[in-house]
């Protein structure tokens, strides 16, 4: 009896694998890889590493309807699991790739690494996964022996039903503030809880700018930059030195320098007495001033 390994489970509760999305692929029917000594002295095969019966296999398998979904399925599968990407990625953008997988016909440029680098970029845009950006999943799939066009992405985006909304610089606060940590780990001069105050002071830096000021600029960059202007406005409420660098924040998000450079100084120098106010009045009062505003009247007490 031949089954499928996908299928073949264990335990009785399982997650998710490729095989819910898509049609069961061949499983053991396409047969050992390596060639045998009936086929060992077969031209064309002397250095190569597969049988004359799985290569024509493939072939066959390849005009069937549903093949072309479950290898860019498979591909999906291996990149979200290089990335470390939830399931539900998965799921999502094996669904992406069923609808734009009609655009093959005709667009020879259109691969299946191109609809599966599309529709993973969508699919962490639709559940909000910042972990990963689109430079990390197109060079994921370069890792595995991929080429996958940015012009060729952007020309699906563009012909393909898919439609996502843009991402907003709040959304990439926590990773940009995630990847800061590492940086300052070695300082002992930090505050306490600074980084959560930090991220506070950064969402609020954002929301000083309007949306018509946003356009144009890439959110990670611009996530980056409020995360500067966050620390600026603390350090000015503090009265102390600025803690983190514009080229540690740049970092943080791989973009040039004088990227955080220009947009710190055109969008939120202007507003940084505006910024500062804001933190001013949403900061907890400090635990002296508590026990002084709030101190329990003498007359209280004897009564």
């Amino acid at each position: 009896m031949v089954t499928l390994k996908e299928v073949v489970e264990t335990h009785s509760e399982r997650a998710p694998a490729l095989v819910d999305y898509t049609n069961h692929s061949l499983g053991s029917y396409l047969g050992p890889i390596e060639f045998g000594s009936d086929e060992s002295f077969s031209r064309g095969f002397t250095s190569s590493q597969s049988s004359y019966r799985y290569l024509k296999t493939l072939s066959d398998y390849s005009y069937k309807e549903g093949a072309g979904v479950y290898s860019c399925g498979r591909l999906i599968e291996r990149v979200c699991e290089k990335l470390a990407l939830p399931r539900a990625v998965v799921g999502d953008a094996v669904t992406i790739s069923k609808s734009v997988m009609e655009m093959r016909k005709g667009h020879g440029e259109i691969t299946i690494a191109a609809i599966s680098a599309f529709s993973i970029i969508n699919a962490c845009k639709r559940l909000r996964v910042t972990s990963v950006g689109v430079k990390e999943i197109m060079e994921a799939h370069k890792n595995l022996g991929y080429r996958v066009k940015a012009s060729v992405i952007i020309q699906i985006s563009i012909d393909s039903p898919i439609r996502t909304r843009p991402r907003r610089a709040e959304e990439y606060l926590g990773n940009v503030v995630v990847h800061l940590q590492p940086m300052l780990a070695g300082r002992d001069d930090l505050p306490v809880g600074y980084f959560n105050a930090l991220h506070e002071a950064s969402r609020i830096a954002l929301e000083s700018l309007a949306s018509q000021c946003r356009g144009g600029h890439n959110p990670r960059g611009l996530a980056a930059t409020a995360v500067y202007a966050g620390e600026t406005a603390l350090a000015a409420i503090e009265q102390r030195e600025r803690i983190v660098s514009q080229r540690q924040m740049a970092a943080c998000v791989g973009v040039a320098e004088y990227t955080v450079r220009e947009q710190f100084v055109e969008m939120f120098k202007p507003r940084m007495e505006r910024i500062e106010q804001s933190l001013r009045s949403r900061t907890t009062l400090h635990p002296t001033q508590s026990t002084e505003m709030y101190r329990t009247p003498p007359r209280a007490l004897s009564a």
